[in-house]
């Protein structure tokens, strides 16, 4: 009987992940974030060229880089106007992100010494999925996909 609920549990699981994560939405929602993992990358890295601190610099360039993701998430995923609202939605759905990606770059820099653009592009992979389903349900207020 346990396997028979593990067996149900994990198919509707499955297809959650299938809904959300294999769809359209999603893909640009990737391909949104790989440009703002870019931008984020590159003014962390300027910022840091000029002497700030590597984790002081990846919290400076992933501000500066959270407005220009709202905009595109707003025309290109959402197809939604622009308005502060909904910004303020935005940022405050970024805030799991933000907290994940600092966890992320303070370990993989400071503690397995890895290269600060490479700690910088592994957290953004690693937050994605669940910036995603926020930026979706809070933001844009969307419903997910049954």
């Amino acid at each position: 009987m346990l396997n028979t609920f593990v067996g149900w549990v994990f198919k509707i699981f499955l297809k959650f992940l299938r809904n959300e994560f294999w769809s359209r939405e999603y893909f640009l929602f990737l391909v949104i974030g790989g440009i703002n993992t870019l931008d984020c990358a590159f003014f962390a890295e300027v910022v840091r060229m000029v002497g700030v601190d590597v984790n002081l610099a990846f919290n400076i360039g992933y501000l500066l880089s959270n407005v220009l993701a709202y905009v595109l998430n707003c025309y290109f995923v959402f197809s939604s106007r622009l308005n502060l609202g909904q910004y303020v939605r935005f940022a405050v759905s970024y805030i799991p992100n933000f907290v994940i990606e600092n966890l992320v770059v303070l370990v993989s820099y400071n503690y397995y010494t890895i290269p600060p653009l490479a700690s910088f592009l592994l957290a953004a992979f690693v937050a994605m999925p669940i910036t995603f389903l926020l930026v979706k349900l809070y933001a844009f207020g969307r419903k997910l996909k049954k």
